[in-house]
């Protein structure tokens, strides 16, 4: 009897195992075909921030060109708020099958992990990185009205700390940690003056409500061009195409200074490879559209191209930069 009833049991469990089995390699089949013929319908292009900011323009630069590239519409969903975790964490949250694509900046994907210790997502490990899309410089601008140069301006604050003040657009901003990290490295207490967005920002420094400003590039240049502001420097390694007669930071005496914002696509945490590597060659060719181009251009930005490997390192490397400055300033979230 015993004997009789393991046979029973064996050749049961037998035959859940061969349907298991099955189950299983139909499952991967299929996972198999949907990541051969993807994209097999639109993907959906996640923007964490209003329309029309920089952010916002290159992403649908390269929505449009990816479209053609893909063969199937590349639809944008701007998702604004919490300096860009809403968006970034809906994305984490997604099912990872490539449809749902972060189209993310520096604030949520490296800053936002050192200022917040109760994020819902952790930039690092929740996402799949695909590609370093393009870096931007900032721009240190001073009001036209005064001569004095950075390096004036940094001994005047040397002479007496926190008399000298600087706008951003808000606190924990890429804009308020580049400026902190001037101070740093020039040992140096400036006084800071944040903002509720750039338009506020450049119009106070044109009116000389504060001793400098930290601006993105779009908004200063005709401010620059026109004579109602003046560069002082700008943020990254190599000077920008935008403002090509404004020194870096390095050719002012401050070896090593290098601090942009970016933008960068990821997709979430168990995304199939393949799918990872079409994405990247996709956005990789639309990098190379002339038409994205001169929009990168018009933003003062850096094409990159990166790896999935090289921007996971990016990524790291700009948590860690973030967490230095955070805590060297005592930055506080607003």
């Amino acid at each position: 009897m015993r004997n009789g009833t393991l046979r029973k049991l064996s050749r049961r469990q037998s035959l859940r195992l061969t349907a298991f089995s099955l189950i299983a390699a139909t499952a991967s089949a299929r996972v198999s075909a949907e990541q051969s013929t993807y994209p097999s319908k639109p993907v959906k292009l996640v923007i964490p921030y209003p329309p029309g900011g920089g952010t916002d323009i290159t992403g649908r630069a390269m929505a449009q060109k990816l479209s053609d590239i893909l063969g199937q519409s590349v639809v944008i969903e701007n998702k604004p708020g919490a300096t860009g975790m809403i968006g970034a964490a809906s994305v984490a949250k997604s099912p990872p099958d490539g449809y749902t694509v972060l189209f993310g900046a520096a604030s949520e994907m490296a800053i936002n992990a050192s200022l917040f210790k109760n994020m819902t997502y952790d930039p690092r490990t929740d996402f799949e990185p695909v590609t370093l899309v393009a870096t931007f410089p900032l721009v240190f601008v001073a009001p036209a009205t005064t001569d004095r140069s950075l390096q004036q301006l940094i001994e005047a604050a040397r002479a007496k700390p926190d008399t000298v003040s600087y706008g951003s657009i808000g606190s924990g901003s890429p804009q308020h940690l580049a400026a902190e990290l001037l101070s740093s490295m020039a040992k140096v207490k400036l006084l800071h003056i944040p903002y509720k967005g750039s338009g506020p920002l450049v119009q106070d420094a044109v009116g000389g409500h504060v001793d400098m400003a930290v601006s993105s590039v779009p908004p200063a240049v005709p401010l620059v061009r026109s004579g109602k502001l003046r560069a002082l420097a700008v943020t990254s390694s190599a000077r920008s195409e935008a403002l090509p007669d404004v020194p870096t930071m390095a050719e002012l005496g401050f070896a090593g200074y290098e601090f942009n914002t970016w933008v960068g696509v990821a997709v979430p945490k168990g995304t199939p490879k393949e799918i990872v590597d079409r994405l990247r060659e996709g956005m990789v060719a639309a990098l190379g559209a002339s038409e994205v181009q001169a929009t990168l251009r018009d933003q003062g930005a850096v094409p990159a191209g990166t790896t999935s490997d090289q921007f996971r390192q990016f990524v790291r490397d700009e948590v860690a930069k973030s967490d230095r400055i955070v805590s060297l300033a005592g930055i506080q979230p607003e």
